[in-house]
């Protein structure tokens, strides 16, 4: 039995880290730097 609640407490780790790396993720996402002149011309 309580190589079950390891696991599950393993999972529920696991599940807030993915979460907490996609929601910044999503923040790098939308970051859009500054086009360069050089590249306006193209």
């Amino acid at each position: 039995m309580k190589k079950k609640n390891l696991w599950t407490l393993l999972a529920a780790i696991a599940t807030v880290f993915a979460t907490t790396m996609a929601t910044s993720a999503c923040i790098y996402y939308f970051y859009q730097p500054e086009e360069p002149e050089s590249l306006k011309d193209l």
